[in-house]
């Protein structure tokens, strides 16, 4: 059991420190021309005692995002919390915005109010009485924002965590004083008598401020909380007298007759200060109670979006591990296990030690994949704003022709076509040999490689949760999913008795060896049906003559570098392998380049078109290279009886195919917490409605008669 401590202490270790790395902040995301990061005021929060987190936009010059109201073309910037039990929120805060007018060209010109440089959106979170004190808590949000130049708007969004420790008292954050800031600049609210009157094609504005709380010298700014009331490009006039402060605007062309109430914000304007007060009229109400929706989620349910065994990170790893054990199950794996198969046999009547060393080298391929496929999610994550998902490498044509590389050289080293030595054992091929820890190795981190197109039964919800974390978290999360998919080659190892039902050892051990180099040209033949929805014609042309010219070079290597060859006729034959190998891959990397045209439909806008006409949507989120996904397909969504079950009940069938990236269907996948497929959600046709989201991993008819059954009527 020393090698197994060993082995071990390191990782027991790492799970005890990564939590307490969290810090109070969450990383920084950089989407397109703005740099996010939630921040929190406090390191350590109290039972009950209210504490602020802070959205932080770092703008790019020339940029700016966007106020409570935006103007008629941008958009509010929104912020999506998931709190533990218990937790309140408040309403997302804007502080005082400033006006900006675009001149777009050909004569349009709009006004909008936003933020530039730097700005910090508070919101005011309370943990309930009873937390316990020792625990940690932690609180995910999702940012959603526009972000525009005078030429250009674009989208953003951001996801983040942050993971607070809780004591019985309170410890103030170095982003404190930065918030605090920020929040002083939120609008006061005031009551202030305020009147609106419509005349001759202008509005006017009165405000009863009393006397000392306005700076005399100040400039003033009237901006309003809804569109469409006066013409927000023309200059107001405005005069102070007998405490009243009054602004005639034009009215706006669509404006016929004065509102009932109007609710509107007031700027002081200095050198070295800008104040707002929050004024209104009628029941437009306390304007800071705008968008509370901003602050908790927007379409999955309390049931259809509840975390495994209670949430919180225990659970989840719980979830993770669980997970990782059924994926050993999964289609996807079927490859791997079969080598992993014929290592056994090889080890039937072996010492209990070496078992034991192949099983923890096998489960630390596993994990060292794991590692190096969370550090990529992270390089991902930081590029692209959070745009990364389970298994989203495999939208990548050059991944897949490179995984196509693999399993046709682990497969010839099966067949006996060449032999790489036992130093490398054939990626895989050599697994058979007793002393191969190299091939334990590598077909671990194959089984990884393999393993992302599949997604089991918990582990959406644990990898969404990771994805939406910290870099040490993730860390944690993917670890647990990799012991997870290790843990039942440790019972072999535990229990090498149960090897005892293996045949010894002998002559069919060879022709089992190369029966198993099929199954690799099975998951061969599977990523070519992949590459044929990335790539045209001629790319998938290419990159099977890519493999073509792989397969020359390994049987070169295994024809004439042989040891029965003269020294000469190896350093040759080694040579021609090579040049092969190297015409290989740059013919497989022109190919990549060919793709195939992207998609034009907008899985949002299919699901609302249907709805529109009160028609429910069940949504096949899917992809060429998901196994999981194929075998739902075959199996359950695309048999006759299934088909037959939508049109009787009057739902829409729809696919939502993420084979290559699609920014439209991600944004959908990301709103229910999920990273990646399969994935079914079926959309009642009443807009308002919660949609309803069927099991993760593998699916029967049973499971989307239930869901239909949960239809509103």
């Amino acid at each position: 059991m020393n090698i197994l401590s060993r082995f071990l202490s390191p990782l027991l270790a790492l799970s005890v420190l990564l939590p307490s790395l969290v810090r109070a902040q969450s990383v920084e995301i950089r989407d397109k021309n703005v740099v996010a990061q939630l921040v929190s005021d406090q390191d350590v929060i109290a039972p009950g005692e209210p504490f602020t987190l802070g959205l932080r936009f770092v703008i790019d010059p020339t940029w700016h995002t966007y106020w409570i109201n935006p103007g008629e073309t941008g958009k509010t910037t929104e912020l999506n919390l998931s709190m533990p039990d218990g937790f309140s929120a408040g309403p997302l805060q804007f502080p005082v915005p400033k006006r900006f007018v675009t001149d777009f060209g050909f004569n349009i010109i709009e006004a909008g109010f936003g933020y530039e440089g730097t700005v910090i959106h508070p919101i005011t979170v309370t943990p309930p009485a009873d937390l316990k004190v020792g625990d940690e808590i932690t609180i995910t949000a999702k940012a959603d924002w526009l972000m525009c130049d005078p030429a250009t708007c674009v989208p953003g969004s951001a996801t983040f965590s942050i993971t607070l420790p809780v004591a019985g008292v309170s410890e103030k954050s170095t982003e404190a004083m930065s918030i605090q800031f920020h929040q002083k600049k939120v609008p006061q609210n005031v009551d202030w008598a305020t009147d609106l009157s419509f005349a001759d094609g202008k509005v006017t504005v009165t405000v009863e401020v009393p006397e000392g709380s306005l700076p005399p010298t100040a400039k003033l700014h009237l901006h309003p909380y809804d569109n469409f009331i006066f013409d927000q490009l023309s200059e107001p006039e405005i005069s102070r007298e007998n405490g009243k402060t009054t602004f005639l605007f034009d009215a706006d062309e669509t404006l016929t007759e004065a509102p009932e109430s109007f609710a509107g914000l007031l700027v002081a304007e200095t050198d070295t200060t800008k104040t707002g007060f929050r004024v209104s009229m009628g029941d437009a109400g306390a304007p800071n109670e705008f968008s509370e929706k901003s602050t908790t989620p927007s379409q999955p349910t309390a049931e259809t979006d509840a975390l495994p065994f209670g949430g919180g990170l225990i659970g989840i790893l719980f979830a993770a591990f669980l997970g990782g054990i059924i994926l050993n199950i999964m289609p996807c794996v079927f490859p791997v296990i079969s080598l992993k198969v014929m290592s056994f046999v090889g080890q039937a009547g072996e010492d209990r030690k070496k078992v034991l060393a192949h099983s923890l080298t096998f489960a630390l391929g596993i994990l060292v994949f794991f590692w190096i496929l969370t550090t990529a999610m992270l390089v991902i994550r930081s590029v692209s704003g959070g745009d990364v998902g389970w298994g989203v490498q495999l939208q990548q044509p050059g991944f897949v022709v490179g995984l196509i590389f693999v399993m046709v050289v682990v497969a010839m080293s099966l067949f006996g076509v060449f032999e790489l030595g036992t130093s490398m054992t054939s990626m895989g091929g050599g697994l058979a040999n007793k002393s191969g820890y190299a091939g334990s190795f590598w077909s671990g981190a194959l089984a990884v490689l393999l393993a992302t197109p599949c997604t089991a039964p918990l582990m959406a919800p644990a990898i969404g949760f990771a994805l939406s974390q910290s870099a040490p978290i993730m860390f944690l999360v993917f670890t647990t999913l990799g012991l997870g998919l290790a843990a039942p080659y440790f019972v072999f190892a535990i229990f090498p008795k149960l090897l005892d039902v293996i045949p010894p050892p002998g002559a069919w051990m060879e022709t089992f060896k190369q029966f198993m180099g099929f199954p690799m040209l099975a998951v061969a033949v599977w990523l070519i049906g992949v590459l044929s929805k990335q790539l045209n014609v001629e790319g998938l042309q290419w990159s099977l003559a890519a493999v073509l010219f792989l397969a020359v070079a390994g049987w070169i290597l295994g024809r004439f570098c042989g040891f029965d060859r003269s020294n000469s006729a190896r350093m040759k034959g080694r040579v021609a392998a090579i040049l092969f190998f190297a015409l290989s891959i740059g013919v497989a990397w022109k190919a990549t380049g060919s793709r195939a045209e992207a998609s034009e439909t907008d899985i949002r806008e299919v699901i609302a078109s249907n709805q529109k006409k009160g028609t429910p949507v069940f949504v096949d989120f899917t992809a060429e290279w998901c196994v999981t996904c194929k075998v739902n397909e075959r199996t359950t969504i695309k048999t006759d009886s299934v088909q037959q079950l939508f049109k009787d009940n009057g739902v829409e069938f729809v696919i939502a195919d993420w084979t290559n990236q699609d920014a439209r269907i991600t944004e959908v996948l990301k709103t229910f917490g999920r990273a990646g497929v399969p994935f079914y959600v079926l959309y009642p046709g009443d807009p308002e409605a919660a949609p309803i989201t069927l099991g993760d991993g593998l699916i029967t008819q049973g499971d989307i008669e239930e869901a239909i059954a949960k239809l509103p009527n």
